[in-house]
């Protein structure tokens, strides 16, 4: 469920989250690969409340004991937050919510990389010393995928990317290399797709990431 999850001492509690805070789903028997949540609130020591996800504007049938994982990114350890958990109650009044059972231990750290959320981002692609502009519209920790106005770039090639991400309190710019994994040109509209998978990514590059995506679930959730 996660890669190599430290063992703390640290409790749901501790996180300190807010209503509000953007949540992601795994539920097990359940088609999708993850699903969107929202955190209405938790009693301490007794259950957490989340929204029910949503398919086609009407929220997903869950059964009561069917287990989950949920995947999150707290302010409060600056880091991801992963647990096991599972639905001891469903209810449709006055919005459909789930009480999830309080997890018993959480892992903390890196979740896995295949997280990933439509954004809308400007970027300035560099490449062999020309620049382009750029949006990206896919992100993940792991890479991305961006549209732009290039018509030949092969697959194997490093570029690289420098934007600026919204973190709420904080404003980060970054300079990112990918190596392109995808490129298709499209003749009618004259603007390339491509797919990128990040180069020597540094850690706090990571971590600003990780907490960008996971927060533009609860917007715009893959």
């Amino acid at each position: 469920m996660a890669d190599k999850p430290e063992t703390k001492t640290a409790t749901f509690e501790s996180l300190q989250l807010l209503p509000g805070q953007p949540l992601q789903l795994e539920i097990d028997g359940y088609s999708s690969e993850r699903d969107r949540s929202i955190l209405v609130g938790y009693r301490p020591g007794k259950s957490v409340i989340v929204t029910t996800p949503m398919a086609h504007g009407h929220p997903i049938s869950v059964k009561l004991d069917t287990n989950l994982n949920v995947r999150l990114f707290a302010n409060k350890i600056n880091g991801a937050c992963a647990f096991r958990s599972h639905v001891i109650h469903v209810s449709v009044s006055p919005f459909p919510h789930l009480y999830l059972a309080m997890p018993n231990q959480l892992f903390l750290g890196e979740v896995r990389k295949a997280v990933r959320a439509k954004v809308s981002v400007h970027a300035t692609l560099v490449f062999q010393g020309e620049r382009n502009n750029s949006e990206i519209i896919d992100l993940s920790t792991d890479g991305g995928r961006l549209r732009a106005r290039v018509e030949a770039i092969e697959p194997g090639e490093v570029i690289t990317l420098i934007t600026k991400l919204d973190l709420g309190s904080v404003e980060k710019v970054m300079r990112l290399q990918g190596i392109v994994r995808s490129f298709v040109f499209d003749n009618e509209k004259g603007t390339s797709t491509i797919g990128l998978q990040w180069q020597k990514l540094e850690e706090n590059d990571a971590i600003a990431l990780q907490a960008y995506v996971l927060t533009r679930l609860h917007d715009n959730p893959h």
